[in-house]
């Protein structure tokens, strides 16, 4: 069947003989209803779940799916239930004038449990009008007998003929209440068979206009229809009665009769008589406006010197604003910049007239946000703190100065009309793809907004100013359409909601009405933003919140994704601080007690994709601590809170190593699952007042001092004033409104010798000697650290969940040396490789062995070792560490005292890919068996089989000052080498 796009239509057809006796033999209908007559013609009408703009009305629970379509059949898009609520869609005949439904077919995707529990089945009605539905049960339920895929079957839902008149069909989702996910039924396409249905429709509009025309009185005077008015409409019903009558008339004899009538039937209805008439030169005007009013003119009714007391309602986009006497009127407190329609209707007593208008009128233009003029402002004219890079970003140095250079760039983007006023149209924050008007993420950026709007500061011109406030109140206008009913907003398309739209969006909602609230107590003047809107912004977050905190599903995706609910906590009290409420706060800190468990690994990480993601975690993560500690420092939530994150930092400090010098850590992340992260610099971790191990991450004040001067230094360099980097449209963290966050929320610095005494704290610093394993159970990861006086070790292992997790050694560190081989997070897409991964492969493959599952088995000095979920030490001694290269061979770790040996057995030919880091300084020998690195008093020596052919290879890939150069092996059958990390004493050659 070819599928082909009908003008002014929401579907896709495809034109089919479907004939009675062909659609009959799809199903067997469970009672009669009238079927299509044999030769019927039918209409296939298709959509494929990519989006709504096919679907007539629906519940606000539904979104679109585009994840895993190798679960389902291929398909790449379909809709699925974003809460257990009710959730259904309805879809309408292409043109109900033209055509009824005959037949459907609903594709279905059912998830299977662990458990093995399904969801119930869907269910249907039909109407004929969008007002009475009717449950239908004439359907046929078709099981897939293909195996499940992830626990996914496909399910069918078939009915070759429905009740006569249907123009209508609600497809109702099964019931999900007895499944943990509300997302377990997914409909994948659904078609809808349309007949012609012409004749009658053009029948069922002779009777409506019959009626019309019998009940109509002729004559001159108000309310009656003039003869010749009359005449001509009889004479239409008659000539569109002759075409239904006429067996010989084809659909499109039909459908133009039936356009006729209607055109007829439009220009009677206007053709009654009324008492007041405007003259045919009558129009309203624009007498005066300003940014927030338009007056408004418009002459007397021809009558009204023969009617007393003659009113004008006046209205205002269809809603009446006003009835006076006059012929003038003023409408007050408008929007900048927006488009209203006016219209005005005559009276006197009874008696009316016909609207005059609507004429569309708009209110002055919003003049732009004007660019700072840096020769009215010094470099010490900023706060010291404004010179503080937040440290969100590795190698981020943009302070203040930066935001405040590219502002009038970022608020002249917000549109000012339609469509989409409020919309920040510009590429400065998330991914580009997603940078459309429904995603309330990209709305973030109204924390900048108000930030300059209610910084009092003498550099800043955007405080308190008006063209500011306007695009301020228009971003978060549009921002609260993209809410749903429930309260949730959308992301990734319109009326997409998700639990990260919804709790993002809070959180940031939050600290932009808490500056707000701020302003106004510090300045009682102040011109915050419209009360009303005000009002309704605060409303929606408290109904976000309620949303957010009740809805199981949204729970369930927050104990898979938990930095898309651990800001809840932040963004709760930051709302319970203006509006207390004692239900909200209630069920806040039961959340927060239940997320100690749920969202927190025994091993010590925030889940991320149900599994781990070193990025996420000292990411966004770590913002959403920054916030928590600002609302719960010193009261009673305090203690708890800072239990559970103690638990993160001792996990941070197993898998950050830092550099002898302090300038880095380098990450344990290759076994990450949703981002590659491979340092950090330092961390805002102002709760490291309270938890001394965090303060090893943390900027001292000696450091915070020296990079002020240095920021100052630089803003000002080669006679350029600001010098700060331009503003890139490529969307992410280029205006990013996460940078605020170390400048509006509690900031916490110890001094150097706090900061010593916290490294001193760092396990592989504090001993020289420890085996140390940290497991999960839920993802199945393992992760095994060893400490030895010349090295540290990190080795990751366990199933693989995402296509960019590798897995095995993760790095080995110097004490003196630092890190020394640092094994990254592979390619998202799976046949690809970014080689950057430690492990073996065979070379007729793209990537090692390692980023896929990996099982292994654990000995110390020979004696097994089971993995325990939690974290603890091991008994001392040599650790062995056994897996398989999946059906190829098998591989052998050993960590004994002075480094690691391995062992690889593999029949076909492969590589041993080593991800050295290299220095500028370092001497880097390779020669046949062997390659050594020197670094200062630090060494590094690999010993293999001399008949291994060796390289090394530069690769592009840098972590701070060190680039990774991969020594490759490539040999076949079997291959040993150590690596061996030692020392050398002061002056030794």
């Amino acid at each position: 069947m070819v599928s082909t796009k009908q003008p002014g239509n929401r579907f896709h057809f495809t034109l089919a003989k479907c004939l009675v006796a062909a659609a009959a033999a799809l199903v067997i209908p469970m009672f009669a209803a009238q079927s299509p007559k044999a030769e019927e013609e039918a209409i296939a009408f298709v959509d494929e779940s990519a989006d709504f703009s096919r679907v007539f009305s629906k519940t606000s629970n539904i979104a679109v799916s585009n994840s895993s379509p190798e679960r389902y059949g291929g398909d790449a898009s379909r809709f699925y239930k974003t809460t257990g609520a009710e959730a259904y869609l309805v879809y309408e005949a292409p043109d109900p004038n033209v055509y009824r439904i005959g037949g459907f077919d609903v594709e279905t995707w059912y998830n299977k449990n662990g458990s093995g529990v399904t969801p119930g089945d869907m269910s249907f009605e039909v109407s004929p009008d969008n007002v009475v539905y009717t449950p239908f049960t004439g359907f046929t339920k078709l099981v897939s007998d293909a195996p499940l895929v992830g626990g996914w079957g496909k399910v069918n839902w078939k009915a070759s003929s429905v009740p006569a008149g249907t123009k209508y069909v609600k497809i109702i989702f099964g019931d999900t209440s007895l499944h943990p996910s509300s997302w377990a039924i997914q409909i994948g396409k659904t078609t809808l068979y349309a007949l012609d249905n012409s004749r009658q429709s053009l029948q069922e509009l002779i009777a409506a206009s019959q009626a019309l025309l019998d009940g109509a009185a002729s004559g001159e005077n108000p309310g009656q229809y003039p003869p010749s008015a009359v005449a001509s409409f009889g004479e239409a019903i008659r000539s569109a009665r002759a075409v239904a009558d006429d067996p010989a008339s084809d659909r499109t004899a039909l459908q133009a009769a039936y356009r006729d009538l209607s055109e007829a039937r439009a220009s009677f209805e206007n053709a009654v008589i009324v008492a007041l008439n405007w003259s045919e030169s009558a129009a309203i005007e624009k007498t005066s406006s300003s940014l927030h009013h338009i007056a408004i003119a418009w002459p007397s009714v021809v009558e009204a010197n023969r009617y007393a007391n003659v009113v004008y309602h006046v209205y205002k986009n269809g809603a009446e604003a006003a009835a006076v006497t006059g012929t003038t009127y003023t409408f007050a407190g408008l929007k900048p910049q927006t488009e209203y329609e006016f219209s005005v209707v005559a009276s006197a007593g009874s008696l009316r007239s016909r609207a005059l208008g609507p004429a569309v009128l708009a209110t002055d233009d919003v003049g732009p946000v004007p660019a700072p003029d840096f020769s009215l402002i010094d470099a010490d004219d900023f706060a010291d703190e404004d010179y503080i890079a937040p440290q969100v970003w590795v190698n981020d140095n943009r302070g203040i100065p930066y935001y405040f250079a590219h502002f009038h760039k970022v608020a002249n983007a917000v549109r000012l009309d339609e469509p989409h006023r409020g919309f920040i149209d510009i590429v400065v924050h998330r991914n580009p793809k997603d940078n459309g008007p429904y995603n309330a993420r990209v709305q973030e950026n109204h924390l900048w907004l108000a930030y300059f709007y209610t910084r009092q500061a003498s550099w800043n011109l955007y405080y308190g100013m008006p063209e500011v406030k306007y695009r301020l109140e228009a971003v978060l206008e549009h921002l609260l359409t993209l809410q749903s009913p429930e309260g949730a907003f959308s992301e990734y398309g319109w009326q997409q909601y998700n639990l990260p739209g919804t709790s993002f969006a809070v959180q940031f909602l939050g600290q932009t009405m808490r500056l707000l609230n701020e302003a106004k107590a510090a300045n009682p003047d102040f011109p915050s933003i419209d009360a009303e809107l005000y009002d309704r912004v605060v409303e929606a977050i408290g109904k976000a919140i309620r949303h957010t905190l009740n809805d199981p599903s949204f729970w369930n995706q927050g104990t898979s994704f938990t930095n898309q609910y651990t800001l809840m906590w932040s963004a709760t009290a930051a709302y319970l601080a203006y509006h207390p409420d004692t239900a909200i706060e209630a069920k806040m800190r039961e959340r927060f007690t239940q997320s100690a468990d749920a969202f927190l690994s025994p091993a010590g990480f925030y889940y991320e994709n149900a599994g781990f993601d070193m990025g996420y975690n000292l990411g966004v993560h770590a913002q959403n601590m920054m916030a928590d500690y600002y609302y719960f420092k010193d009261t009673d939530l305090e203690a708890e809170w800072i239990a559970k994150e103690s638990k993160f930092i001792e996990w941070l400090s197993y898998n950050l190593v830092l550099e002898p010098d302090g300038s880095h850590f380098t990450s344990n992340a290759a076994a990450s699952g949703r981002t590659a992260s491979s340092h950090i610099e330092r961390k805002d971790f102002p709760f490291a007042e309270k938890l001394p191990l965090a303060r090893a991450f943390v900027k001292t004040r000696e450091e915070v001092a020296a990079e002020i001067a240095r920021a100052k230094a630089d803003i000002v360099k080669n006679g350029v004033w600001p010098n700060v980097p331009a503003l890139s449209l490529n969307g992410e963290n280029s205006y990013n409104p996460y940078a605020l966050y170390n400048r509006i929320l509690y900031r916490y610095y110890p001094s150097e010798s706090e900061k010593a005494a916290a490294v001193r704290l760092l396990p592989y610093i504090a001993s020289d000697r420890f085996n140390h394993q940290r497991n999960d159970d839920r993802s199945g990861l393992q992760f095994t650290y060893v400490r030895r006086p010349d090295y540290y070790a990190a080795f990751n292992a366990g199933p693989r969940k995402a296509s960019q997790q590798s897995f095995g050694l993760g790095l080995l560190w110097h004490p003196e040396g630092g890190i020394m081989l640092s094994s990254q997070t592979e390619h998202t897409t799976a046949a690809l490789s970014r080689g950057l991964s430690w492990g073996t492969r065979k070379t007729t493959n793209v990537r090692v062995y390692e980023s896929g599952n990996m099982a292994p088995t654990y000995k110390v000095n020979g004696q097994p070792i089971q993995p325990a979920v939690g974290h603890g030490d091991l008994p001392q001694g040599n650790m062995k560490i056994r897996y398989d290269l999946g059906t190829a061979g098998d591989k052998n770790v050993v960590f004994v005292e002075k480094g690691v040996s391995v062992d690889v057995r593999h029949e076909e030919e492969f590589e041993e890919n080593v991800p050295l880091t290299i220095a500028p300084g370092d001497i880097v020998t390779v020669n046949p068996g062997i390659v050594t690195v020197t670094r200062g008093n630090a060494v590094l020596e690999i010993v293999f089989d001399a008949d291994a052919e060796a390289a090394m290879e530069p690769m592009g890939f840098k972590i701070y000052d060190y680039r990774i150069h991969m020594l490759k092996l490539k040999t076949s059958g079997e291959l040993h080498y150590t690596i061996t990390m030692k020392t050398l004493k002061s002056g030794a050659e």
